[in-house]
């Protein structure tokens, strides 16, 4: 799928529109949005850097009764993510506040079941011009040290974290977490195809530390160039034409 320029993209139970947002919706986000679960039935769920809000709307698909907050510190894809989420049945259980995920107090001091996200990357590389892409791809809006602070305060003491990131930057995000009592529970390699080489890794991790850690290969697309089966039915019941 790739990233889409589309000024809007169409899921089979909800539309995203995505003009005023720096990153798109992805490959990325919707492998992570589908593998992403719960260790139970989540009553809290919160998404960071939500970007368009795709990830709080597939959560919210994936767990009807959830309430799902959604924070973003960029103004244009906070209001983007805004418009989508009220334009959306789906969306009544989605609350998208604008903040640094840093400075967020949800309300009532409520923690969470299961949080996800599509994190900054790219802090040793060039970066763009372009302000909004810079704190959507880069560390310099949050870095892991900050991320891992937040989780460790919000996340629930049987809590889940999904999240997706090339594989170098991972590890360092492994590492961190390993420092203060979090471990990983499974990986999820992806390859374009599978001649190529893993470009991000989609993990969860919680407190308890696991016997063994899952690790599994999701490959996009055959030597045909067409999808496969297993990234098909991974994607069945969000993807309009799967």
């Amino acid at each position: 799928m790739g990233r889409r320029s589309n000024s809007y993209f169409q899921f089979k139970q909800f539309r995203i529109e995505q003009e005023r947002c720096a990153m798109k919706v992805s490959t990325d986000s919707v492998v992570l949005g589908a593998l992403a679960r719960a260790s139970h039935q989540p009553g809290n769920i919160l998404d960071i850097g939500t970007g368009t809000g795709v990830l709080a709307l597939m959560m919210a698909q994936k767990y009807p009764v959830a309430d799902i907050d959604a924070v973003e510190i960029d103004k244009e894809a906070f209001e983007q993510a805004r418009q989508n989420v009220s334009s959306n049945k789906l969306g009544a259980r989605i609350k998208v506040q604008r903040q640094a995920f840093q400075a967020f107090e949800p309300n009532q001091s409520q923690i969470y079941d299961l949080i996800i996200t599509n994190p900054p990357y790219y802090s040793g590389q060039l970066q763009s011009n372009q302000t909004n892409i810079n704190l959507a791809r880069h560390e310099k809006g949050l870095n892991f040290t900050d991320l891992w602070t937040g989780i460790d305060r919000l996340l629930k003491t049987e809590g889940v974290l999904w999240l997706i990131l090339p594989p170098n930057e991972m590890e360092d995000f492994k590492s961190l977490g390993k420092e203060i009592g979090f471990y990983s529970n499974s990986q999820t390699l992806l390859q374009d195809r599978e001649i190529s080489k893993v470009h991000r890794v989609i993990a969860s991790f919680t407190r308890k530390k696991p016997k063994q850690s899952e690790k599994t290969a999701l490959v996009i697309k055959d030597a045909n160039n067409a999808y496969t089966t297993e990234y098909i039915d991974l994607l069945r019941d969000y993807m309009l034409h799967f």
